[in-house]
Parts: structure tokens; C-alpha cells; sequence
């Protein structure tokens, strides 16, 4: 791994090529409820095989939730690789309602530019400065990310929780202190820079510290429970600046459930273009506003995934935002550099999401994602179309958003 330090290019992810698609060894398998509720004996057949047969290790429920589709969800860890195979004979129990391999998820940041380049041209592209902004009040961004440096001085007071469980606080990475710092730099304290929304933040520290094979990969229990803890944490918005190509039927129901629990959730599309342009999720399920990237031209950044999921873009080359100031793998100068990814053109989206929500407290999500996409502010590029592939509905316009 390699961190910006004055002028080095931030690393993430090595070449697509080499990535996973799936953790290695780990299985999401969810019991039918009314298997549950009709014979013990049917349901401990296909754990009894696994233990076994298969060489499983650890089996371990992933929610304590008296939601029926979530309360048979299990977490399989094994010795050897997850086969199709093998999936196919754990779902041929009629008490199993699926079986899948864990999806791999890794960051949607590319590289970093100048970390001296002091502007934030992304607020003046969205409108910032025109728009008159709502105070957030308590209204809460949920963030799942690499952690974030709460003591930045343009973060003080910012974090309102932090849960990272079975991880240190620090974040190593920094790109979720790069992500919380655009929705939420403090403003008016002669730090360094403000974010769109000034409001309260809730970190879940869903990444490791180390990398997997040369990328930084979210840890998929930690990811799935933190979106199950989100649904209750009175949150009204979830900034997800990660995705994999692989979907899950087990991410899927808890995107649903956040939806009823009225959580707007925001996601990346992600920075494949030049290597195919895969469809990446979560951005691509059908309950989560899918953001891309735009540069200052206002036209799409090369890197961003573009396709018919897309909702609208955002800011997302050379975003300047804050980095961690406290041990890590940066030097203690450097608390401010400009990175790029849809992973910086999401928080922009997440953090308006955010001053809406503050602004009609009533809405629904689906009411929010409507919009956020009927106000986006149509670019050259489009055409003259309502709807590109390339920028959905248009780019981010916060001043049209709380007009």
C-alpha cells in the first residue's frame, strides 16, 4: 500500500485484473422462517454437512433481529474455496432459502492529485455558494468506510458515533476521513475547508487496515451489520463509497430494510470505465441513488462507470477534502489533499441528500432520490437529453434541490 504523503499518488486497489470478486472462504447462507419455526432438525442438515463435509470452521448467526428475513442469516466460514458446487448443495435443503459466496467490495477512489491544491471547485459546480442551506439540526449522514480521524480540526464535533468494532480508531487508509470531510468540514473556523453540509456524521468501520492480495477490501460481516445497525440508528442518510461487480441477496434485503426504515442510501458507481465498464453495486440495486463523477469541465471523469442505473453526477476529480492528522501512514502535515474517485462525488450527493431531508423532514427516501434527480442541472454533454448514461438525470444542483 501506498498513502499521499506531499505529492505521492494514493494506491487503493491494484489492477482489476488481480482483484476478487468474492472473499475467499465465506458463505451468507439465510434459513427459511418457517423452517425455523417448524423443525430444528431440518435446518441444522445443512450446517451439520457443512461442519462435516466441507471443513466449515465458524458458523455464526449475523443478526440478532426479530425481522423474519434477517433473523436466518448465517454467516459460514471455510478452509477451502466457496464453490458452485458446494453453494448448490446447501441450497437444495428446502430450509435454505439461499446460499451465496460474499461479494468482494473495495474503495472508489482513484488517484490523488496536488494535496496543496487549496480549492474546492466542486462547491462552486453544485451551486453551493448560490443556495441558501437549512441548518441540518439532527439530521445524521451514516458513512460505512476505512474509519475516520474525529479529533481533524475540521471535523471537531462532527462525529456524533463511531463504531469500530474489533479494529482500531484510527483510520490507516484515510479515505473515509477524505469522504467525511466533503459532507461535513466544519465551517467558519479557519481550518482549511467546509463541506456541502456541515451536518452530524456516524462512521462504521466496515474495512481492515491491512490489504487482501494488493486492495483494501470491505470485511463482509462488519459491512452487513453495519447496514442492519443503521436501519435503527436514526440516520436519514447512508454514503456508500464502495462497490464490487458481484450482487447479494442478503445486501439486497437490508437495502430494503433501510429503505422502510427511511434511509436515503447513496452509493458510488465506480471507476471502471477504462476496464470494461462493469455494472458495480451496491450503486446498482434498485433501493440506492447511483452517483458518478464529473470533472471540473463539467464533463464526466474518464474514469467513471457509466449505465442505465445511474441517477446523477457529482464532483468527483480533484476533490480537495481532510486527511488524517493522527498516527497512521501519513505524515502529520498533511491533514488536506486532493483526491478522485465516485467515491468523492458521492458524499457531495449524500450530504445535499442530507440538507433535503432537513429541509422536509416528511419525505420518504424515494421521495428524496426523486428529488435529488429532478433538480439535477442538465450539462452540455447530455445533449439535450433528460437522461444520459453518462450522468443520469444531470449534475448535483443544490441550490435547485432547497430552492
Amino acid at each position: 500500500m501506498t498513502v499521499p504523503l506531499e505529492s505521492d499518488v494514493a494506491t487503493f486497489q491494484a489492477p482489476r485484473e488481480a482483484r476478487l470478486e468474492f472473499m475467499p472462504g465465506q458463505v451468507v447462507v439465510q434459513v427459511h422462517s418457517a423452517a425455523m419455526q417448524a423443525s430444528a432438525a431440518a435446518v441444522s442438515d445443512p450446517f451439520d454437512w457443512l461442519l462435516r463435509e466441507a471443513g466449515a470452521h465458524r458458523v455464526e448467526p449475523l443478526f440478532e433481529s426479530e425481522d423474519d428475513e434477517l433473523r436466518g442469516m448465517t454467516l459460514v466460514e471455510l478452509a477451502q474455496p466457496v464453490s458452485a458446487e458446494l453453494v448448490q448443495r446447501v441450497e437444495s435443503s428446502p430450509a435454505i432459502a439461499f446460499a451465496e459466496p460474499v461479494p468482494a467490495r473495495w474503495l472508489s477512489a482513484a488517484a490523488a492529485a496536488d494535496p496543496r491544491r487549496n480549492r474546492q471547485w466542486g462547491l462552486r459546480a453544485i451551486r453551493w455558494f448560490e443556495s441558501v442551506r437549512p441548518v441540518p439540526g439532527d439530521v445524521t449522514v451514516a458513512i460505512c468506510d476505512t474509519g475516520v480521524d474525529a479529533s481533524h480540526p475540521d471535523l471537531d464535533g462532527a462525529v456524533a458515533s463511531y463504531d469500530h468494532e474489533g479494529a482500531g480508531a484510527t483510520d490507516i487508509v484515510g479515505h473515509g476521513t477524505h469522504v467525511s470531510g466533503i459532507i461535513a468540514a466544519r465551517p467558519n473556523n479557519d481550518a482549511g475547508i467546509v463541506g456541502v453540509a456541515g451536518c452530524r456524521l456516524a462512521m462504521w468501520k466496515v474495512f481492515p487496515d491491512e490489504p487482501v492480495q494488493g486492495n483494501f477490501y470491505v470485511e463482509g460481516t462488519k459491512f452487513l451489520r453495519a447496514l442492519n445497525a443503521i436501519a435503527t440508528s436514526g440516520a436519514k442518510v447512508l454514503n456508500l463509497s464502495l462497490g464490487g461487480t458481484q450482487s447479494s441477496q442478503a445486501e439486497q434485503l437490508l437495502f430494503e430494510r433501510l429503505e422502510r426504515a427511511g434511509v436515503t442510501v447513496v452509493a458510488a458507481m465506480g471507476n471502471e470505465h477504462a476496464n470494461g465498464n462493469p455494472t458495480e453495486y451496491p450503486a446498482a440495486y434498485q433501493h440506492v441513488l447511483a452517483v458518478g463523477a464529473a470533472a471540473e469541465t463539467d464533463r464526466r471523469s474518464p474514469f467513471s462507470n457509466t449505465g442505465a442505473h445511474i441517477a446523477l453526477a457529482a464532483p468527483g476529480s480533484d476533490i480537495l477534502s481532510t486527511l488524517p492528522t493522527t498516527a497512521s501512514g501519513f505524515r502529520p502535515d498533511t491533514r488536506y489533499a486532493s483526491w478522485s474517485g465516485t467515491s468523492m462525488a458521492t458524499p457531495h450527493v449524500a450530504a445535499v441528500a442530507a440538507l433535503v431531508a432537513a429541509e422536509h423532514p416528511d419525505w420518504t427516501p424515494a421521495d428524496t432520490k426523486q428529488h435529488l434527480r429532478d433538480t439535477a442541472a442538465m450539462v452540455a454533454d447530455m445533449g439535450g437529453k433528460a437522461f444520459t448514461q453518462a450522468y443520469g438525470n444531470g449534475l448535483l444542483d443544490i441550490e435547485a434541490a432547497l430552492a
